[in-house]
């Protein structure tokens, strides 16, 4: 996997996680949810820019990651 490929999965992981950081802030319901919510978006935009400088090995470990994170967040 190259490098814009990987960018552009974990910005798909990004955003979900800011669709649902506005939907729990919306709703309010679990304070602790929001918490982890919040560093997981970080946590993916801190990898995103450390894509750049990332060697091969480590672009496709974070792309199997986010992949699995992604399928994680689409499934019921």
């Amino acid at each position: 996997m190259d490098d814009a490929a990987a960018a552009e999965l974990l910005t798909q992981v990004i955003a979900r996680y800011a669709q649902l950081i506005h939907t729990e802030r919306r709703t309010g319901t679990d304070p602790r949810r929001l918490d982890d919510l919040v560093a997981q978006h970080q946590a993916g935009v801190q990898d995103r820019a450390h894509l750049a400088e990332a060697d091969a090995e480590e672009v496709v470990r974070l792309a199997a990651l986010y992949a699995a994170r992604l399928k994680e967040l689409q499934d019921p």
